[in-house]
């Protein structure tokens, strides 16, 4: 496919940020001039279309002293605007609305802003933007998901990795049952995961920290799981205790894919 891929953005960005967003310095400087660039045909894992919309399932758990609270409601993403960013680049608006049981209105949430690139998706939520997907998806390939959002715990360089590929590419997932629905398998997927900011192991003795998703070519994001726990326990003198496997104080939430379809 042919696509017009300028950048007026790119000689603002750190090189490492370029790497990160799998886009090279020949692209950059092809697109400053203009020049029409041919991009490989890579799986679609982040389709975005004008007035379609993805509902998902949302489960919420949290935990207070070992006991657990699970809340549960929908999550619908709708593509309601294209636009032009004010770096000149195409860009969707995706509103985010919330019910908590099918017989419901929907109430909207919040706004997302994607922006689908030959060779990354970036995802704006709450004013920060992230590196969502690199192309070509490779197995155990780590990128810098957070290269537009610069700070003490992500420092700008290409080494600092904070998303990853999983260890397959291309393969079948299938999501459990959720919101009254079947479990239902995807054939084509790829998964990502986050660390801790700064690189720091999001799995020990003491805490897990992290997030999980799974998209599925043509269709998108088709499931999600956001943690953050500790599995110790602390007496009055300050004593800890671990209880491997057993959360003690923390939250998590899944969110699943119901189904999709066009407003």
């Amino acid at each position: 496919m042919n696509l017009r891929f300028c950048l007026p953005f790119a000689s603002k960005l750190p090189l490492s940020w370029a790497w990160a967003l799998g886009v090279g310095p020949a692209l950059l400087l092809s697109g400053c001039r203009h020049e029409v660039v041919v991009a490989p045909a890579y799986d679609d894992y982040f389709p975005v279309v004008l007035n379609t919309y993805r509902t998902y399932a949302v489960s919420d758990s949290s935990w207070l002293n070992g006991k657990v609270t699970v809340s549960q409601y929908q999550f619908r993403e709708r593509v309601s605007e294209q636009f032009t960013d004010a770096a000149g680049q195409p860009a969707y608006r995706l509103v985010r609305s919330k019910r908590l049981t099918p017989a419901e209105a929907w109430r909207d949430d919040s706004v997302l802003v994607v922006q689908v690139l030959p060779r990354a998706v970036l995802l704006t939520r709450n004013n920060v933007r992230t590196v969502e997907l690199i192309y070509p998806a490779r197995a155990g390939q780590g990128w810098n998901g957070n290269a537009f959002s610069v700070s003490t715990f992500q420092p700008d360089t290409i080494i600092n990795l904070t998303r990853y590929y999983g260890p397959a590419v291309g393969g079948a997932y299938t999501t459990l049952a959720a919101g009254g629905q079947p479990a239902k398998t995807y054939p084509v997927t790829v998964a990502t995961r986050n660390t801790q900011p700064g690189g720091i192991n999001d799995v020990n003795a003491y805490s897990q920290r992290g997030t999980q998703q799974v998209y599925a070519s043509g269709v998108g994001l088709v499931w999600r799981r956001r943690f953050s726990y500790y599995t110790f326990t602390t007496s009055a003198n300050g004593f800890q205790t671990i209880t491997r496997g057993i959360v003690q104080n923390g939250a998590s939430r899944s969110e699943t894919l119901l189904e999709t379809g066009t407003l």
